[in-house]
């Protein structure tokens, strides 16, 4: 309960800060191009991946490895999220997307070689990825 409450004070903060920076800066800022079709193709790929990947794995046997996959999806998405934003929007979806990328897959080798235990993957999966989202956003922020 503690690391909830944690968690949602954090998430308050640094929401009201980009609000806040958001209304201060917008005025003066530049922005970049979007490319929606690429957003498009990005965001549904995702979803199918996740769809394929939580069938596959609950037929399979290891839906111990359903939260560490959708996380490690979420951030292969962020590359097409980059690709989507140009003018220099997209430099944090890259380092957000490598990240996620590469604690997901560190989560899944630890839960096949028996070093955590399916409880402690779901904690570590969803802590990392805040983590990795928090920081990409108070990156923005800075």
């Amino acid at each position: 309960m503690l690391a909830t409450n944690v968690a949602i004070v954090i998430s308050g903060l640094i929401g009201g800060a980009v609000l806040w920076r958001f209304r201060v800066v917008h005025a003066s800022a530049t922005p970049g191009t979007f490319n929606g079709a690429i957003y498009g193709w990005a965001v549904t790929l995702q979803s199918i991946a996740i769809v394929i990947a939580v069938i596959a794995l609950r037929r399979g046997a290891h839906g111990d490895y359903i939260m560490p996959a959708v996380a490690f999806i979420v951030g292969a998405h962020f590359f097409g999220l980059a690709r989507a934003m140009t003018g220099g929007g997209g430099g944090v979806f890259v380092w957000v997307g490598a990240l996620m990328c590469n604690s997901a897959a560190g989560i899944i080798l630890a839960l096949a070689r028996s070093a955590l235990s399916s409880a402690q993957t779901m904690v570590f999966t969803g802590f990392i990825s805040a983590i990795i989202l928090w920081a990409s956003v108070v990156s923005t922020l800075v």
